[in-house]
């Protein structure tokens, strides 16, 4: 029970005993001036028909006797008079009764006394009879009844306008608690970015300071996290030199991208000026190139999407671009390489080109390993050196990848419009063996043919058919959700968050289904998270109050950037297995990873482990669940 409650609670209570205290003493007090006054009344009357009866007594006249014997009665305060007289044998008993409008649990639970007077009848020396009197306390009760209605109401109305004004007082008094309650609450869903206002309250103040101060210590400890996983992560996939990625980042980034659903392609360039500027200026002129050309690749993007970059050796570097057109990539890469010339052999008086980079390109396609990948990009390279090119692009073999785009778009645009869309589940387990969710496959139908995400993805993705497809799947789940038991997660596309109008979409959507949204767990990966960072932070918090969970996945693949984990404060966050199986990675790094993502309350999945030896170092290091071939994919009926 709130404390509010509990307050309005206890002053009802308060005003009851109090109320129940007032109207006991008032109906006692009455009850006791009534019995009194009826006692007097008859005591009176008993006295006044002992003189008027002497006469009467005297000769016997009886008749006379009786008629003011019934005048004294018809008043409706006497029950009873019972004359006994020496000349008559029997007693005259005069009786009257009337029916009081009191209920009788109320003539039980509040007992008049009968009011009793006899007097004798004085004849001289002799007493001539006696007379008895009765009270009716009819009359009585009737009095105190209508007292009790009487008090009964205005302590009812005084009560009721007592509990109406608490509730205002206690509500304007318990305001300030209430929004510092709520702010606390929120700052679980939104971290400590601000702090809370001062509290003008002076028992609030303190509790106000102290949880600034835990905010801002909570803060800070995340920070030095996240630089000590920065500083071990520069030690173990940084090149020195170009301070881009090493071999070590090239294998876990190219590991990453070829098992998720994406496209693009992998670029090696080769710039041999480099290894002339060495024998003609020395290192220190070379590094300086290189420093130089570092800086160039490092903030490179191809259509607003960020592009990979590692050096593999003195002359050659990789790159790992993301999906696009081939006029696009054709385009961006010359510009690219001319800058690169430019850097290592800049010189204005020289009308003539040089051309000093070389490249080697292959375009992704489903099945491909790292080593594969990393072979054929080094034969286009050594074909664009021999040919003297200044890159050549190697084609996919596969049919199915071979596929334009427009013929995949159709084949995509009919199976949405006829749902021919297919699930599979993968659980995620927790160290402990429980099971966090299952997360949803979609497979695309196409004449008894099902076509796995990573062979579509990138043509949505290229034609912006994310929200329409993410729309498909959520309404797929929510008509079968009786049909499916424990949480499923989904992995939502960058359109449904680039424009706003989907995004109110997908907002409308969860929340119109409630149902359905408690029950999931949804995931942005990190490269989303980043591009639309205050677009996430707004679901998350929308997801959250809903009652969903919320994930990022394929995280740690920017490290500088893990500052955002603190504003969108995920409910658990998954890395690719390659981060913890390469030997080259201290375990320190693996530990302090964890750590920084446990700092924020989120949980570390590690995706992709495929042995007990893996799902143990996992273990060891500190995450919290995993997925993989220890817990294989399984179809989702949901028709």
């Amino acid at each position: 029970m709130s404390l509010f409650r509990r307050s309005i609670a206890i002053m009802v209570g308060l005003l009851f005993l109090f109320s129940a205290g007032i109207f006991a003493i008032e109906v006692h007090q009455t009850r006791a001036s009534l019995a009194e006054r009826q006692q007097a009344d008859v005591d009176n009357l008993a006295q006044a028909l002992s003189l008027s009866l002497v006469p009467f007594v005297e000769i016997g006249d009886w008749t006379s006797a009786e008629t003011l014997m019934r005048a004294a009665a018809d008043g409706g305060s006497v029950r009873q008079l019972r004359l006994e007289a020496v000349g008559r044998e029997e007693p005259l008993v005069i009786g009257s009764r009337r029916d009081s409008d009191t209920p009788q649990w109320f003539q039980r639970l509040v007992v008049l006394p009968d009011a009793i007077s006899e007097r004798e009848i004085s004849g001289g020396w002799s007493a001539l009879g006696s007379i008895r009197v009765e009270s009716e306390r009819a009359g009585a009760y009737d009095q105190l009844w209508y007292l009790a209605l009487q008090l009964l109401t205005w302590l009812a109305i005084g009560m009721l306008g007592i509990v109406v004004l608490c509730v205002l007082g206690f509500k304007l008094l318990l305001g300030p608690l209430n929004r510092l309650s709520r702010r606390i609450a929120d700052m679980q869903i939104d971290g400590f970015d601000e702090a809370l206002e001062p509290s003008r309250i002076r028992e609030l103040q303190g509790i106000t300071e102290s949880v600034n101060r835990l905010g801002a210590r909570l803060n800070q400890q995340f920070e030095q996290q996240a630089e000590q996983v920065v500083r071990l992560q520069r030690l173990t996939e940084q090149d020195a030199v170009s301070q881009l990625g090493n071999r070590a980042y090239l294998a876990r980034s190219l590991d990453e991208w070829l098992a998720a659903p994406v496209g693009g392609a992998l670029a090696i360039l080769r710039i041999d000026h480099l290894q002339e500027l060495y024998r003609r200026d020395g290192f220190e002129a070379r590094d300086q190139a290189i420093r130089s050309l570092g800086s160039q690749l490092k903030g490179a993007q191809l259509e607003g999407r960020a592009v990979l970059a590692a050096r593999l050796s003195a002359e050659e570097f990789a790159l790992i671009l993301p999906d696009c057109d081939d006029e696009t990539r054709e385009r961006w890469l010359r510009d690219t390489l001319d800058r690169l010339d430019d850097v290592v052999d800049a010189n204005p008086l020289v009308e003539t080109r040089f051309e000093h980079t070389r490249a080697g390109l292959v375009l992704k396609e489903p099945g491909m390993t790292r080593e594969g990948v990393l072979a054929r990009a080094d034969s286009a390279l050594r074909d664009a050196i021999e040919l003297r090119q200044r890159w050549v692009v190697v084609r996919p073999e596969n049919t199915l990848a071979a596929r334009g785009r427009q013929e995949w778009r159709q084949i995509i645009d009919r199976a949405l419009e006829t749902r021919s869309l297919s699930f599979v589940a993968q659980p995620v387990l927790r160290v402990d063996g429980s099971e966090l969710h299952r997360e949803v496959f979609v497979r695309l139908d196409e004449e008894g043919t099902q076509h796995p995400a990573y062979t579509f993805l990138p043509v949505i993705n290229h034609f912006q058919l994310g929200a329409k497809l993410d729309r498909a799947v959520l309404e797929s789940l929510g008509e079968n959700v009786a049909r499916f038991e424990g949480r499923l997660a989904i992995n939502l596309t960058a359109d449904s968050l680039a424009e706003p109008a989907r995004y109110r979409e997908l907002i409308g959507w969860l929340e119109s289904h409630p149902r359905v949204t408690e029950r999931l767990d949804l995931e942005v990966s990190e490269e989303i998270a980043l591009d639309h960072l205050d677009v996430v932070q707004q679901l998350f918090r929308s997801a959250h109050r809903l009652g969903a969970r919320c994930g990022v996945d394929r995280f740690a693949r920017n490290l500088q950037a893990m500052a955002y984990l603190a504003r969108l404060r995920p409910d658990y966050v998954k890395i690719d297995q390659g981060f913890f199986v390469r030997e080259e990675v201290d375990t320190e790094f693996l530990r302090s990873l964890c750590m920084a993502a446990h700092q924020v309350e989120s949980q570390v999945i590690v995706t992709r482990v495929e042995s007990d030896e893996q799902r143990q170092r996992v273990e060891a290091v500190g995450a919290d669940g995993y997925q993989g071939y220890l817990a294989p994919i399984s179809p989702l009926a949901l028709k």
